[in-house]
């Protein structure tokens, strides 16, 4: 049962980082095992770990071929009700990151110095959801080439890293440096050549990624936090698609509210 449930929850943090703006960072916090995660990825603990991985990883992997034409659809032809779902999980795991951010290690109060990590954290996303605004749709590429090799590999490191910040999109770091189109049509067509140099970037990406961040978190917990919560607070910007009147909008208003209410439930269960 224990394995089933995190199979579910990779299929939700997979699915999350196929959308532009969604953050499957965000999602492992709104589950409550972002932690944990980061622990299990560390090269200390990658081996001791490997049975929480194992699960995560197949149930991301799935999520990602089984829905993400799914999901793909759903923004494309519902894009508010679709967008204010994701809206209703992150509001709704914010009490829970500000009760970590002003308590990591006993504190009683945030200290002033942290604000300033917060309000940066922020900041970024609103400078990201200013040029998700503006970003072009990429061009597919299907052959795979010597320069297209090494642009795939080095975008998804960046890519991979950003995954594991919650508020950041992975996917939206792949639109931004050209590579998003081709990743996912490459997905979508099973193209496991182009997929090769995916694979190693998200690899090294997520090893990497996880150690830094990990050492972070226990040197300076209240500063990560805080920093967390900025990202998080902020990515409603990028989420956000607008609002009209009408059944879609109405239903958009329930959705989140429902969704909120899941989220919620989730961080007073852990």
């Amino acid at each position: 049962m224990e394995f089933l449930k995190r199979m579910l929850y990779g299929a939700v943090i997979g699915v999350a980082n196929v959308i532009p703006g969604v953050s499957g960072g965000t999602m492992a916090v709104i589950l409550g095992i972002y932690d944990k995660l980061l622990e299990s990825i560390s090269f200390k603990n990658l081996k001791r770990n490997i049975l929480f991985l194992l699960p995560v990883a197949l149930g991301g992997g799935a999520g990602i071929l089984a829905l993400s034409k799914t999901i793909k659809f759903v923004l494309a032809n519902y894009p508010i009700a679709t967008n204010f779902a994701f809206i209703g999980l992150i509001l709704g795991s914010i009490p829970m990151i500000w009760k970590r951010a002003r308590n990591p290690q006993g504190e009683t109060s945030v200290s002033p110095l942290n604000v300033v990590f917060f309000a940066a954290a922020f900041a970024l996303m609103l400078l990201l959801a200013f040029l998700n605004r503006d970003s072009i749709e990429n061009t597919v590429q299907t052959q795979l080439t010597p320069v297209l090799t090494i642009q795939l590999f080095f975008a998804s490191i960046a890519s991979a890293f950003s995954m594991l910040l919650p508020g950041i999109s992975g996917s939206f770091v792949m639109l931004l440096l050209g590579c998003y189109s081709t990743i996912i049509s490459a997905v979508s067509d099973l193209n496991i050549i182009l997929l090769l140099p995916v694979a190693a970037g998200c690899v090294v990406g997520l090893l990497l990624g996880a150690l830094l961040i990990s050492k972070l978190m226990k040197k300076y917990p209240q500063a990560a936090y805080m920093a967390i919560l900025g990202l998080i607070a902020g990515s409603l910007f990028s989420i956000y698609p607008g609002f009209i009147l009408g059944a879609e909008g109405i239903i958009a208003i329930l959705l989140l509210a429902l969704f909120a209410f899941v989220s919620w439930w989730f961080s007073v269960r852990e």
